[in-house]
């Protein structure tokens, strides 16, 4: 088995470890410091193509896959792990598309990414994260509308999200089979996102609280069909966790990086102190 990058592959983690370097590096410190995400990195990042990664060409994505994902995800995390994650956030709602949702929802979200627009993942919520099952917002049936209440926190991009992807239980007593996923606009009567929560890392990448209440939404607006949210969910996991572990190893990198330029530069006794015997 060949585990060598294609010549593809090299061209991309060149082009994003270019870019975060370039871009990305220089103004890291003062966006975390603020907590605010730079927009101008969102568009500059369009016209290079290392965003929207593996949204498909005919909707002006990258059309490449998760691994040529994880390549540049590792990249840009060696810059900014912040900054990293409000970029790649979208890959998630795509990912939602590309295991889910019908040919019109499908269009209509990727158009929407590949233009330079946010969208949110409300899946979390106080009592349910990874533990998707023990989701409680709902989502009750009248007609052909489904009115959803409830809240989410710790939501990714909600401040500068126009539409999410939400997670609400349609059937109290159907454990995790009774859970469906919808397609909502931000501007929906009733829907409010919180002012962006505090965090202790990664202030770059702004999250909030998103509150429901009495949301009304079409049957069309369902993504799948009812009763399959958790099994929607479970796949984006699929997609979207080796990416967090990209993003991990792109940090370790900078951290490995970081520390042998001290070494190197740091002078005891006469010599930088990577020529002692205890760190060299």
């Amino acid at each position: 088995m060949n585990f060598e990058l294609t010549e593809e592959q090299k061209l991309i983690r060149s082009a994003a470890r270019d870019f975060a370097r370039a871009e990305i590096q220089p103004i890291a410190a003062q966006c975390d410091r603020e907590a605010r995400f730079p927009r101008t990195i969102m568009d500059k990042a369009r016209e290079v193509g290392l965003v929207n990664v593996t949204v498909p060409e005919a909707f002006g994505g990258g059309g490449l896959g998760v691994f040529e994902l994880a390549l540049v995800t590792q990249e840009l995390a060696w810059a900014c792990a912040g900054i990293n994650g409000t970029l790649s956030l979208n890959s998630v709602i795509a990912d939602v598309f590309h295991v889910a949702g019908t040919a019109q929802q499908r269009e209509q979200v990727f158009r929407r990414l590949a233009s330079g627009e946010f969208g949110g993942y409300a899946l979390t919520e106080p009592a349910a994260g990874s533990d998707v099952s023990g989701i409680t917002a709902r989502a009750v049936r009248t007609g052909d509308t489904y009115v959803l209440s409830g809240s989410k926190v710790w939501i990714s991009n909600a401040p500068l999200a126009g539409f999410f992807v939400v997670f609400a239980r349609t059937d109290p007593a159907g454990g995790h089979r009774g859970i469906s996923a919808f397609l909502v606009e931000r501007d929906a009567p009733g829907l409010s996102v919180g002012a962006p929560l505090g965090k202790l890392g990664q202030r770059a990448a702004p999250a909030a609280e998103v509150f429901f209440e009495d949301v009304a939404v079409p049957e069309s607006a369902r993504i799948g069909d009812e009763g399959e949210g958790f099994l929607v969910a479970m796949k984006v996991f699929d997609r979207s966790r080796p990416m967090v572990a990209a993003g991990a190893l792109g940090v370790m990198q900078r951290a490995i990086d970081e520390a042998i330029e001290y070494a190197r530069t740091r002078r005891t006794m006469g010599k930088p102190i990577i020529e002692h015997q205890a760190i060299g």
